[in-house]
């Protein structure tokens, strides 16, 4: 068994509020901060920003501490305080969480960080998104759990995720994405959950008639329990796809802003169940953040920094773009 395993509600995506980051900024990307460090955090806009005081006082606070980079929720990540996907600005295409119809979290972020030189990133988390998944059924993911096909809704029962191949769904979170690179002045775009959760995943009709014919046979056929050729030919085509993913968001941002800094949160390597291979966001993409959370995980500290750890993992998957390792709060 794979070690994460032991702790599968924890890879649902970034736990901390906040995280301190070091970078080396690539000199072709014109709109990543200068230096040859700099100190980021990533900030989930519902739990710090509910008014524009709250703003005021976090951005000089952040300015006070030499932040150079605020990585800003602008999309709900996780299923507690608001439902995931749903949004904390002035959209026309998700829904505004509660309490924001009024407060645009992110312009106000923006503008004040800006006064500082602060740069804000968007956080996007994408495929976990408890929005789209009510707002169309066929969107759904499904899992195969004892033979039968049923909507996927995490280790927990309460996690709600959608099917990262169908052509709507990927649609509706490039929209978002777009509308977001349209309206605001971001200095860079960074997306979360482009993954599945397991092999086991997508068993929706429409991916598995695409499976199917392609490779001849139903994806739901396959033993997920065992390393086998059939599991891996069904991994190496959800890996590919996700990465075709990546490429028409780039594609999307250069019609908007040519260069803007773009990257992804990305699970360790390791985790290959997932259908999440780095490799195939390159060469897309100027930097990859992966979670370090050596804790949350209960690896050894050296699993960060030694060689077979999720730095030297990451390293050997994207060659020299960027790597950003993102840290817990532990």
């Amino acid at each position: 068994m794979i070690k994460h395993k032991r702790k599968r509600a924890l890879l649902l995506a970034l736990p901390a509020l906040l995280m301190s980051f070091m970078l080396s900024v690539p000199a072709q990307t014109t709109s990543a901060q200068s230096g040859p460090f700099v100190s980021e955090i990533i900030v989930r806009t519902v739990a710090n920003f509910k008014n524009h005081n709250e703003v005021v006082s976090f951005v000089n606070n952040a300015a006070k501490r030499s932040i150079s980079v605020i990585n800003l929720s602008v999309k709900q990540d996780e299923d507690d305080e608001v439902p995931s996907g749903y949004v904390f600005y002035k959209s026309k295409i998700a829904p505004i969480a509660s309490g924001y119809s009024n407060f645009d979290a992110v312009k106000d972020v923006i503008t004040e960080a800006h006064k500082q030189n602060i740069q804000v990133r968007a956080w996007i988390p994408q495929f976990h998104d408890r929005a789209a998944f009510d707002k169309n059924s066929d969107w759904q993911m499904r899992s195969l759990v004892n033979g039968k096909v049923k909507p996927f809704t995490g280790s927990n029962g309460s996690e709600y995720f959608v099917n990262p191949l169908h052509p709507d769904v990927q649609a509706y979170e490039r929209s978002i994405i777009k509308e977001v690179a349209t309206n605001y002045d971001v200095d860079g775009i960074v997306l979360d959950w482009i993954r599945f959760d397991d092999y086991n995943m997508d068993m929706g009709s429409y991916t598995r008639t695409q499976y199917k014919n392609t490779y001849g046979y139903d994806p739901i056929t396959i033993n997920f329990n065992t390393d086998n050729a059939k599991r891996k030919e069904w991994n190496e085509w959800r890996t590919t796809k996700l990465g075709e993913y990546v490429r028409d968001v780039r594609s999307d941002l250069n019609g908007i802003t040519p260069g803007l800094f773009f990257g992804a949160y990305i699970l360790p390597p390791e985790f290959v169940e997932c259908g999440q291979d780095v490799a195939k966001f390159m060469p897309y993409m100027d930097f990859i953040s992966p979670m370090a959370y050596f804790d949350d995980w209960e690896f050894p500290q050296s699993w960060v920094y030694d060689g077979d750890g999720i730095l030297s993992q990451t390293r050997q998957k994207i060659g020299s773009a960027e790597i950003i390792a993102a840290l817990d709060t532990d």
